[in-house]
């Protein structure tokens, strides 16, 4: 037969684990919670991981690597431009041809500031001045002149329109 004594025995026993599991999950929880708080921390703050973005390329014309191109782009943007019959849309998108792979992150620094110059040279446009061959080439000489002045120290060897749409 069983006792009272044998059940009352049973159901302690089988207590005991709660509270341990318990025990262990206040000293895991925030430990685990100071660990995911760290690791986030450091990868919001350290930006070494990933400065450049995507949005450049590299071409190695030989095996020395004194003749490498680095290609960045810009990112595309609209302009409305006024002209004699109303007003007009250019889309817009630069890729800038640089001589070294450590101007990247420079230029990558300075893409608002170049944006900026576009836009400011934009505004002073007309849409006759765009039409035919030698506007467009104007257009690509002042950009690049603008350009290098916004970059200084680093020397923006030429640019390419990548799309220049005119409406």
């Amino acid at each position: 037969m069983i006792d009272d004594t044998d059940i009352e025995n049973e159901e302690e026993s089988t207590a005991n684990p709660k509270p341990q599991r318990k025990m262990i999950m206040l000293l895991l929880l925030p430990i685990l919670v100071i660990i995911g708080i760290t690791v986030g921390a450091y990868f919001a703050l350290n930006t070494s991981y990933d400065s450049i973005s995507s949005n450049y390329n590299i071409v190695q014309y030989s095996d020395s690597s004194e003749e490498v191109t680095a290609f960045y782009d810009l990112p595309e943007v609209k302009y409305t431009i006024k002209g004699q019959d109303g007003s007009h849309e250019l889309r817009l998108k630069v890729t800038l041809e640089l001589s070294s792979i450590e101007n990247l992150r420079i230029i990558e620094a300075l893409t608002s500031k170049l944006s900026d110059s576009i836009l400011s040279h934009m505004v002073e446009l007309r849409y006759e001045e765009l039409l035919g061959s030698s506007g467009l080439y104007w257009l690509k000489e002042e950009l690049l002149y603008r350009f290098n002045l916004v970059s200084a120290p680093v020397k923006i060897k030429g640019l390419n329109f990548s799309v220049f749409e005119l409406q």
